[in-house]
C-alpha cells in the first residue's frame, strides 16, 4: 500500500531554503521551544544520565519503553557506593527519599508472548516489590500486529528523553564500541558485542509536552489519576555537559495506529516524505531496519537527480539469525537494490561500523537518526520500516534550522559527532575532512581500509523476492492477523471503557461452591457416588452451571475425574465443555462486537486479538496457546461470526484432548484418595508434572511458530525492539 506522497525537490540552483521542513498538523505534532538540547550517543551515558535523573526528581518520572529490566544496571562503570546503579534499585531509593515522587513505567505487554520474550518477575520486581509511589503498567492499547515501541522518559516536566534507547538488558555499551568490553553482559554475565544507540535530551516547554505524550499514554489504559503537567523551575541538566543546542524550537512526530475513535497519526512517515524531499546536498540515516518499499522509491528518485544529495545509510551488517535474515533481512535487501540500480551518479552509500577489521566485529546499530544537510536533525524510536508508518507506537523529535546560522552549526555537531564515532576519528579531524572534501561517502572513503570505520554493506545474491503475504506478516503497514484461512476479525479494544460484569460473580461462585463442597463433605463421599446415568446427567448440569459462572474448565475437569473416575469424568466434562462452548458461542453473537469488551477480561480480550485466528487450524491454536480462558475464545468466536462448523471442529481439535486429559488426572487423584499409598501419590504427581510439561512445551511451540522472527531476533540479540 503506497500512503508516501514525495513533493517536489527543490532546484539546486534555487537560493538556500529558509522555509521550515516541520509543519505542524501536516508532519509533526507540535513545536515547542528547548532551552537546551543534546544528542546522546550510545547506553553508557544515557543510562548514567538517566539514573542521576531520577536520583535528583522531586514530583514525576513518567517512563514509555518497548521493553524494560529491573535488573539494567545504569551505571556498571560507577565506584562502588551506598547509592545504587541497578534500576528496580534506583526507583525505590528515590522513591522512599522523596515519598511525593511519583514514577510511572509504562513499557509494551505482549500478554501471549510475555513469557517467551520478558523478565517473567517483572511484575514483582518493578510492581508489586516498589515503594507506592511506583506504579509499573503495561500498555496493551495497540491493535492486532502491532507494538507500543516509543521510548520516552520526562523527568518533573522539565528533562527529557526520546530515541530508540530501552531500559533493558542487550542495550549499553560506550561510543568507543571496543571489542573487548568487560562491562557489556546481560544479566546472567554472557558478553554481546559492540551495540550503538542514539536518544535526544532536552529541556524547557519540548520537555513538557513529551511529559503531556506520556500522560496521553496512560489516559489511553484509563489511567487519569497523575500529577498535574508542571515544568519544574530547577534545572536538572548535567552540570558536566554542554547542549549541543540552545534556545531551538522541537518538533515532535508520532506513529499511532488508528481506533474506532481516533484516526491513525502518520506523522513520522510525513515527515520522512518531506525531509527526503528538501534535502539539497546530504541524507544521513541511521536506522535499524529498511524495509519501507515508499521510503525506498523516494530515496532512489533523489540519486536519479543528477545534481541531487548524496544518501549515506548506517545500518546492520546483517539481520542476525537465519529467521530473521528470511524476513527483515530479504526485505531490507529488497529496498537496498532498488537504491543501487537508481544510483547512477554513485552518490549512495550503504554502510555498517566495523568495530575492528583485523577481528571481524561489527557494531550492531540499533540508532534511527536522520541527518538533512545541515538543516534538520531527527532523533527517535521510528525505524524506515513499514510497521513504524502504521502499525506500533513512534515518537521522534526533530530541529529544523530554518536557516539559522547558530542551528546550523549545531546540527553539524551532532552529524560530525556520529560519524566520529563511527569512522574512529575525532570531531575535528572528520570536520576538516568535510572542508576538505565537501562530501560525507568521500570522507567515509577514505577510511575504507582503516581498522574501526565505515564498511560496505555487501548483498547476499539475488534470489526470490519474498511474498507479499510474508511482508504482510513480519513488517505490516497496518493490522495484520494470523492462522490460517477464514479471517477471524477482532474488534478493536477500548480500554478507556472496558468493564466486565460477569467477573463480579467470580468471588460470590467460588463461595457458594466451596460452602457446597464443606456441607456435601459431610454426607457424601467419594466412593459413594454411583456413577450412573442420572449422576452422569446431573454432573453434566452442575458442569455447566459452574462454566458459564467462568469457573476455569480446567479445574471443572479435573474435579469431573475425581468425582467419577477417569472415564466417567471425562464424558461429563467433553459434554459440559462441549454444551458451554455453544452457549458461549450463541452469547458471544448476541453481544456483538461492539458490547464484547464489557464482559470479558482486558487481559483475555488482548491476548486473543494478539494472536489473531483463521479458520480451524488457527482457532486451535489459539486454545491450546492458552493464551485466554476458553470462556473468552467462545465469546470472541460468536462476536466475531467465526462459522459455526468451523468453531465447533475447532472446538473438539483443540479443547477435548486437553479436557480429556484433566479429566484422567482426576481420576488418578481419586484413586489416590480412595487408596492412600505412596505409590499411588508418586504416579499422580508424576503425571501432573508430565502434563504440564507437555503443555507449557506445545505452548512454547506454538507461539514461536506463530511469532517466529520476533521472538527469534529478541530472545538472540533482543534487536527486535
Amino acid at each position: 500500500m503506497i500512503r508516501m506522497a514525495v513533493p517536489a525537490a527543490p532546484s539546486p540552483a534555487a537560493s538556500p531554503v529558509t522555509a521550515r521542513i516541520v509543519q505542524p498538523g501536516r508532519n509533526c505534532w507540535h513545536v515547542d521551544r528547548a532551552s537546551r538540547f543534546y544528542c546522546i550517543q550510545d547506553a553508557a551515558d544515557y543510562f548514567r544520565i538517566v539514573r542521576q535523573a531520577v536520583l535528583n526528581a522531586r514530583k514525576s518520572v513518567f517512563s514509555l519503553g518497548w521493553d524494560i529490566s529491573a535488573h539494567t544496571d545504569l551505571d556498571p562503570l560507577a565506584a562502588p557506593s551506598e547509592v545504587p546503579t541497578r534500576l528496580d534499585q534506583v526507583l525505590a531509593y528515590a522513591a522512599r527519599r522523596r515519598p511525593e515522587l511519583r514514577c510511572y513505567l509504562l513499557t509494551w505487554d505482549y500478554g501471549a508472548l510475555y513469557t517467551l520474550e520478558r523478565d517473567p518477575l517483572t511484575r514483582w520486581r518493578l510492581g508489586w516489590r516498589m515503594p507506592r509511589g511506583v506504579r509499573l503498567g503495561f500498555d496493551d492499547h495497540h491493535p492486532l500486529g502491532g507494538s507500543h515501541h516509543q521510548k520516552v522518559i520526562v523527568v518533573d516536566d522539565q528533562l527529557a528523553f526520546c530515541g530508540g534507547i530501552d531500559l533493558t538488558g542487550h542495550r549499553w555499551d560506550t561510543s568507543a564500541h571496543r571489542p573487548d568490553e568487560p562491562a557489556r553482559t546481560t544479566a546472567l554475565g554472557k558478553a554481546y558485542g559492540p551495540y550503538h544507540e542514539v536518544q535526544a535530551m532536552m529541556t524547557g516547554p519540548a520537555a513538557a509536552r513529551l511529559g503531556e505524550l506520556a500522560r496521553d499514554r496512560w489516559r489511553a489504559l484509563g489511567v487519569e489519576r497523575m500529577p498535574p503537567l508542571h515544568e519544574s523551575p530547577e534545572t536538572l541538566w548535567p552540570s558536566d555537559l554542554t547542549p549541543d543546542l540552545t534556545d531551538v524550537d522541537v518538533a515532535i512526530a508520532r506513529t499511532l495506529p488508528g481506533t474506532e475513535s481516533r484516526p491513525a497519526v502518520r506523522e513520522c512517515e510525513a515527515l520522512f516524505a518531506d525531509s527526503i524531499a528538501r534535502a539539497a546536498r546530504t541524507i544521513y540515516i541511521e536506522s535499524q531496519y529498511f524495509t519501507d518499499d515508499d521510503v525506498a522509491s523516494a530515496l532512489a528518485a533523489r540519486l536519479r537527480e543528477r545534481d541531487g544529495p548524496e544518501i549515506v545509510i548506517v545500518s546492520p551488517r546483517v539481520c542476525e539469525g537465519w529467521l530473521e535474515r528470511r524476513t527483515m533481512g530479504e526485505f531490507r535487501e529488497v529496498a537496498f537494490r532498488k537504491l543501487i540500480a537508481a544510483d547512477e551518479y554513485r552518490r549512495l552509500r550503504l554502510v555498517f561500523p566495523l568495530a575492528s577489521r583485523s577481528r571481524d566485529v561489527p557494531t550492531f546499530v540499533h540508532s534511527k537518526v536522520m541527518v538533512i544537510d545541515d538543516e534538520l536533525v531527527r532523533i527517535g524510536s521510528a525505524n524506515l520500516a513499514r510497521r513504524s508508518m502504521g502499525v506500533d507506537s513512534e515518537c521522534d523529535v526533530a530541529v529544523d534550522a530554518g536557516g539559522d546560522d547558530r542551528v546550523r552549526d549545531g546540527i553539524r555537531r551532532i552529524r560530525n559527532r556520529l560519524l566520529a564515532e563511527h569512522l574512529g576519528l575525532s570531531v575535528e579531524d572528520v570536520a576538516r575532512g568535510l572542508e576538505h572534501s565537501a562530501s560525507v561517502g568521500a570522507l567515509i572513503d577514505s577510511r575504507a581500509h582503516a581498522e574501526h570505520t565505515l564498511a560496505r554493506i555487501e548483498l547476499a545474491e539475488p534470489a526470490t523476492p519474498p511474498s507479499e503475504t510474508l511482508q504482510a506478516a513480519a513488517d505490516p503497514d497496518e493490522p495484520v492477523a494470523l492462522g490460517s484461512s477464514g479471517e477471524f476479525p477482532v474488534p478493536a479494544l477500548d480500554a478507556t471503557s472496558m468493564g466486565n460484569p460477569l467477573r463480579l460473580w467470580i468471588l460470590p461462585a467460588l463461595v457458594v461452591t466451596v460452602a457446597a463442597a464443606l456441607s456435601w463433605r459431610f454426607s457424601v463421599t467419594l466412593d459413594s457416588i454411583p456413577a450412573t446415568s442420572p449422576s452422569l446427567l446431573i454432573g453434566t448440569g452442575l458442569f455447566v452451571a459452574a462454566g458459564l459462572l467462568l469457573m476455569p474448565l480446567e479445574l471443572l475437569a479435573i474435579a469431573c475425574g475425581v468425582g467419577f473416575g477417569a472415564l466417567g469424568g471425562g464424558l461429563v466434562a467433553i459434554l459440559g465443555s462441549l454444551v458451554v462452548a455453544v452457549i458461549g458461542y450463541m452469547a458471544g453473537r448476541a453481544l456483538g462486537p461492539a458490547r464484547l469488551p464489557r464482559w470479558m477480561s482486558r487481559r483475555s480480550y488482548r491476548s486473543v486479538r494478539q494472536l489473531g485466528a483463521r479458520g480451524v487450524t488457527g482457532l486451535v491454536v489459539l486454545r491450546l496457546a492458552s493464551v485466554a480462558s476458553a470462556g473468552s475464545i467462545h465469546l470472541m468466536c460468536g462476536a466475531a461470526r467465526v462459522p459455526f462448523t468451523t468453531f465447533m471442529a475447532a472446538t473438539l481439535l483443540g479443547l477435548m484432548p486437553a479436557v480429556a486429559a484433566l479429566a484422567g488426572l482426576g481420576g488418578l487423584l481419586r484413586v489416590t484418595l480412595l487408596e492412600p499409598s505412596t505409590a499411588n501419590g508418586l504416579i499422580t504427581i508424576g503425571a501432573a508434572a508430565l502434563l504440564f510439561v507437555l503443555a507449557l512445551g506445545l505452548r512454547i511451540v506454538l507461539l514461536m511458530r506463530q511469532f517466529g522472527p520476533a521472538v527469534a531476533g529478541h530472545r538472540s540479540r533482543a534487536e527486535f525492539g
